[in-house]
């Protein structure tokens, strides 16, 4: 998938990074917290600026192939509080935790720009015949960092989507063979069902990266292909 490479941040929206008090805790306990990160939301994307290489960095939403949103904390049943995302699986992560700034918003603006920036080139990009390939994290491993805390492991699984249908668990599951998508509901598990209302796949919507754009690239592929629509917009004959 092509990203443009000519983006600019566009107007400044918000800032967030921690407050005057915190800025000086962090200072007084620098060895401990390590180097502070603050965030500028622009239109496009999202500044990061690092104060121990005292570096900007703009990431484009468009350019964010990966988001993982996680419960911090062991409360039961919690709202997911944490978000982290990069640009490639071969670059480090930037957190978006709970406690700096107005970080609940950030979180929802962030996984809204990935929609809206890189839905639309995902979207081309099937069309085009292309593969998509999306990475998740065992629940095991999920369920070990939300009790446990520290850094996201770099180990996960990885399945490719394209308008064929869903390569997974080294098996092929055909987009003609997929009736429905369920969101999961409470349970959180998104399953691929059949006709008959079976599931084909499933995976827990915590531990699947940018599970939003894949449950909006998904539901398109199915409806496009139940109304037999193909890659161009025209109803098939």
């Amino acid at each position: 998938m092509q990203i443009p490479s000519d983006i600019v941040p566009g107007r400044l929206i918000s800032r967030h990074g921690p407050g005057f008090l915190r800025r000086a805790l962090l200072a007084l306990a620098w060895w401990r917290t390590g180097p502070a990160t603050s965030l500028d939301l622009h239109l496009n994307g999202v500044v990061v600026r690092r104060r121990a290489t005292r570096s900007n960095e703009f990431v484009p939403f468009m350019a964010m192939a990966d988001l993982y949103l996680c419960r911090a904390g062991r409360t039961v049943g919690s709202a997911a509080n944490a978000l982290a995302f990069r640009r490639s699986p071969q670059e480090a992560w930037v957190d978006v935790i709970e406690d700096h700034g107005d970080a609940f918003r950030l979180r929802g603006e962030i996984i809204e720009g990935q929609l809206r920036e890189r839905g639309p080139l995902a979207l081309r990009a099937l069309e085009a015949g292309e593969s998509l390939t999306f990475h998740a994290v065992e629940d095991a491993e999920r369920l070990a960092k939300r009790v446990m805390g520290g850094a996201l492991s770099a180990r996960s699984r990885s399945f490719e989507l394209s308008r064929e249908g869903l390569h997974a668990d080294g098996a092929m599951i055909p987009i003609d063979a997929i009736a429905s998508l369920d969101e999961g509901g409470r349970t959180g598990v998104l399953r691929l069902l059949d006709a008959r209302g079976q599931a084909l796949w499933s995976v827990h919507y915590l531990s699947l990266f940018s599970a939003d754009l894949f449950i909006v690239l998904m539901r398109t592929m199915i409806e496009a292909h139940h109304y037999g629509i193909d890659g161009n917009g025209v109803a098939r004959r």
